[in-house]
């Protein structure tokens, strides 16, 4: 009788140890904390560098949380934020629709004059008077986004953003009533996270980061919003519809 030799195969060391954290991680609460990487390499019986390794692939896949002198923690088992990328949407507007809460930290709201980069992506002259609004949103206590839009104060000052401002920049120009938005053109890339977003978003530091630059029309082709947006992966899910080319 021949042997299978697939069943005889031993798994590679690492992926028996990504199989037994997978088995510890879900046996786990959201927000607990990981033991001590010594004390969890050797219950799965590998190296601390090859935990390390490990561990690195589950944050960035959205499973665990790196807290720089605190530790490693459970990441929250929220769903993912599902959204297409033909229609633009604020995070608050996606996270309602899924009947999650959104909150906003970090928040910080000046009116200055725009500096190069800010008047280029405005297609405006330079030194042009602009509201800068750069803030935090947190799905059910998460950080999942660090947002920055910047508007000329021809479209938006500070005082229209009123006392109940929820984080959504486009949410109050879409309720402006002399505006009409059109279009949205979107560059989108990889980053990695820098010590302040690192801090800011509670990953860590050089991590991936989904960041999305963004220009907003209105009706007449000028640019009324300037965006610069960094994601956290493991809590989106882009989607889109393409049209099948026919030669």
């Amino acid at each position: 009788m021949a042997t299978n030799r697939a069943s005889l195969r031993i798994k590679p060391r690492r992926q028996q140890a990504e199989e037994a954290l997978v088995k510890i991680i879900s046996s786990m609460e959201p927000g607990e904390q990981l033991p001590p990487e010594p004390s969890l390499a050797r219950q799965l019986g590998i190296s601390r560098a090859t935990l390390r390794e490990v561990m690195r692939t589950f944050v960035e896949r959205g499973m665990l949380v790196r807290r720089h002198g605190v530790g490693t923690f459970v990441s929250s088992r929220i769903p993912a934020l599902d959204t297409g990328l033909e229609v633009l949407e604020s995070i608050d507007t996606i996270a309602r629709r899924m009947g999650l809460k959104t909150e906003v930290a970090h928040l910080e709201i000046v009116e200055r004059q725009a500096t190069p980069i800010e008047a280029r992506g405005l297609e405006r002259p330079e030194g042009c008077e602009v509201l800068v609004v750069t803030r935090v949103i947190s799905v059910e206590g998460e950080p999942v986004a660090d947002l920055r839009d910047v508007v000329p104060t021809l479209y938006l000052k500070a005082r229209d953003l009123g006392e109940d401002f929820r984080g959504s920049v486009l949410d109050v120009l879409l309720n402006k009533p002399s505006l009409l938005l059109v279009t949205s053109k979107t560059q989108i890339s990889v980053a990695r996270a820098t010590r302040k977003f690192a801090q800011r978003l509670q990953v860590p530091e050089g991590s991936p980061l989904l960041k999305m630059t963004g220009q907003l029309y209105g009706y007449d082709d000028k640019v009324v919003a300037f965006s610069t947006s960094y994601f956290v992966p493991g809590h989106f899910q882009f989607h889109v519809m393409r049209k099948v080319s026919r030669r």
